[in-house]
């Protein structure tokens, strides 16, 4: 997870993060399908917005930095299979095998622009 933090925390740096989206889950069936990572300033304080989406609702968490890296840590070593990290200098490709070895693939930025900074509400 070390390239991955490491790559989040220098786009949060250079201010070029856009959002981090976790998804291919382990048990489809039960739990969240997908979680989105969004940063917003809360109160002058940088907060990221976990939006954990379920097939028919979705539930919303807000954590600092230090508990979204813990949270990210745990969703990926635990329920799911990949995360992309969406900068706007770089896409990062995470996938995690049945064995928990974790490779990396390097891809073209999605995104130009940062998206809205409006939290989103369920």
């Amino acid at each position: 997870m070390k390239h991955l933090f490491d790559v989040f925390k220098q786009s949060l740096k250079q201010d070029t993060f856009v959002k981090l989206t976790i998804s291919k889950p382990l048990r489809k069936k039960e739990g969240p399908q997908n979680v989105y990572v969004r940063l917003f300033i809360v109160a002058g304080k940088e907060v990221f917005q976990f939006k954990y989406r379920q097939e028919t609702e979705h539930q919303y968490q807000q954590l600092s930095l230090e508990a979204a890296l813990v949270e990210i840590e745990r969703l990926l070593m635990e329920s799911f299979r990949a995360a992309t990290l969406f900068t706007l200098q770089e896409d990062l490709l995470v996938l995690i095998s049945k064995k928990k070895c974790i490779s990396y693939r390097e891809n073209a930025p999605s995104f130009k622009n940062k998206l809205p900074e409006i939290p989103q509400e369920s």
